[in-house]
């Protein structure tokens, strides 16, 4: 018996403490639940202030968007309004009369600056426009070589340039040249110094030769542009033709000889040609004479010349030029003209020449 409520003593005291257990879990069960429910409430309060503080904002803002709006639309508004005063007063009237003024002021100045613009850029086009006056007139001189002597001779042109396409220069001439005969060559008594050693060297001659031939000749002609133009630096090629007169010089032309007088100076006769030409080979040619001698003797021989050529004009100015000329000379005397007793002499020249030359060119 003692047994049995022992153990039914036991199983109460077990049943007791579960049943404790139980109630505290459920009482902390509902704190808990209490606090859930607390803070969520507490979050939701904080949520739907944040919105609303948001939402304000916005508004604000928005407001204040239209307000400006507002502003910008009324001050559009006023400026478009077109005034109105039915009791216009003499100070209003002064004050728009004042700015009409100015106004018209303001655009007189700008019309004055506009005109004085134009006026500036059609002087500066007037000054860029302006055409260089045209060359008119040349003035060469220079050194030819021809296949039968030499020329020293000056050139006055005048150039017609008012057509483009027909652009030449008419020229006067002046030459003065020394005509050589085929057959003459120059020769030296060499032996001359050996038989009289004492004795001044003798001067080179030229045997048979009985005169020099020298030609002042004048002419006109005209120069015309094949390729190029006149122009700084450019070559013009021409082509030129002139005709004139030429006054033929005839020179005696003296030796110095062995005589049965002695020793003389001479020109040829028929008198003298023995001696003159040595025909008996005797050695009387002692030698030539200086440029001077038989200058008192000179003959005039008439004639024409013609010449044809291409000329070669390289402008290294515009003012100034340098000229190269390649042609062919023609001369025609009206009597034979005596250059040489031991070769046929002709009144007919015909010769092929180069020339260089230098000039000028003005306005």
């Amino acid at each position: 018996m003692k047994r049995f409520l022992g153990l039914v003593s036991v199983l109460l005291m077990t049943v007791l403490a579960a049943n404790g257990q139980s109630s505290n879990s459920a009482s902390i069960d509902s704190l808990r639940a209490a606090n859930r429910a607390k803070t969520d409430s507490i979050k939701a309060a904080n949520l739907a202030r944040r919105d609303s503080l948001a939402q304000l904002r916005d508004q604000r803002a928005q407001a204040k968007r239209q307000a400006e709006l507002d502003k910008k639309a009324a001050k559009k508004n006023q400026d478009l309004d077109v005034f109105q005063q039915e009791d216009y007063s003499k100070a209003d009237s002064m004050r728009d009369v004042r700015m009409d003024s100015l106004k018209l002021a303001r655009e007189q100045a700008a019309e004055l600056r506009k005109l004085q613009q134009e006026k500036n850029r059609a002087s500066s086009l007037s000054i860029r426009k302006k055409k260089i006056p045209p060359l008119t007139q040349e003035m060469s001189f220079g050194y030819r070589l021809a296949s039968d002597g030499w020329s020293l001779f000056v050139h006055r042109g005048f150039i017609h340039s008012e057509d483009p396409d027909q652009v030449h220069t008419n020229f006067v001439w002046f030459d003065l040249s020394e005509k050589h005969h085929p057959k003459e060559s120059s020769t030296l008594n060499e032996n001359y110094n050996i038989v009289y050693p004492n004795e001044e060297k003798p001067v080179s001659y030229k045997y048979g030769k009985i005169n020099n031939f020298y030609q002042f000749k004048f002419g006109y002609g005209n120069t015309k542009p094949l390729t190029g133009r006149l122009d700084k630096k450019s070559i013009v090629i021409n082509w030129v033709y002139a005709g004139g007169l030429s006054l033929g010089l005839l020179k005696p032309y003296y030796l110095y000889i062995f005589t049965p007088d002695g020793k003389t100076y001479a020109k040829y006769t028929e008198q003298n040609k023995e001696y003159f030409l040595d025909l008996n080979d005797q050695g009387t040619i002692i030698g030539g004479t200086n440029f001077t001698k038989g200058i008192n003797g000179i003959k005039i021989q008439p004639g024409l010349t013609v010449r044809s050529a291409l000329n070669f004009d390289y402008a290294y100015s515009r003012k100034s030029f340098l000229g190269i000329e390649i042609g062919a000379t023609a001369e025609l005397y009206f009597k034979e003209i005596p250059i040489m007793a031991t070769a046929k002499n002709n009144a007919f020249f015909v010769n092929i020449y180069a020339d260089i030359r230098i000039g000028k060119r003005w306005e």
